[in-house]
């Protein structure tokens, strides 16, 4: 994996993470709970983005392989993934959650702080399936044990921004306000939607290898 792949790939990472979302979304959901709480619910979180996005790493291949799915299926349906997930994002999606969601957290009793840092704040709020498709057909593509072990570090950078983000959201909510919130919400869903054109048309290639000669 060269140095455009490794860039394109934590560009595209990043994005779809969007780590100002995330930070709202965490704010929304922890809100209620005291200091101390919040910080553990930060870890707990990160934590859990950590292992899931090493888990898509070292084991979403096999799985592809027990299921047999091939590299261009796995991208041409990452593609269209990435796609939604960038218009969405263009057209400003107030939250990563449904509204079955937002009232299964606001129900949730404060002994479940554990489980709500995991759902829906690891997952999907900030690891979601445009992020899991991602890492799975970065992880297809570029097989060599170097190349996964970039890829995990970069999976390893994203976590620890993610908990630098969350001990940091009320802050960063504050600041940044609703206004800058959706222009930085925009620009990421402008990355991530030419990163899907890119992975739909490889996976069209691979495919329908004589629609692309």
């Amino acid at each position: 994996m060269d140095l455009q792949a490794t860039l394109l790939f934590t560009t595209s990472l990043l994005a779809i993470v969007n780590p100002l979302a995330s930070a709202v979304l965490f704010v929304t959901t922890a809100s209620r709970f005291s200091r101390v709480v919040q910080g553990r619910m930060a870890d707990q979180s990160s934590l859990a983005i950590a292992v899931i996005l090493l888990a898509c790493v070292w084991i979403g291949r096999y799985l592809l392989i027990v299921l047999g799915i091939s590299v261009p299926m796995l991208q041409a349906a990452g593609g269209l993934i990435l796609l939604m997930t960038g218009l969405r994002m263009v057209l400003l999606e107030e939250s990563k959650l449904t509204a079955a969601e937002k009232v299964s957290v606001e129900e949730e009793p404060e002994s479940a702080w554990k489980t709500l840092a995991v759902v829906p704040i690891a997952i999907p709020g900030t690891v979601g399936a445009g992020t899991i498709t991602t890492v799975v057909v970065q992880s297809t593509t570029y097989t060599r044990w170097q190349d996964l072990l970039i890829i995990s570090l970069i999976g390893l950078g994203t976590a620890l921004l993610m908990w630098l983000t969350f001990r940091s959201s009320a802050r960063i909510a504050s600041r940044l306000g609703p206004i800058g919130l959706n222009i930085a919400t925009r620009v990421m869903g402008i990355l991530v939607t030419a990163t899907a054109f890119g992975l739909l048309a490889r996976g069209i290639g691979g495919l329908l290898p004589g629609l692309m000669g």
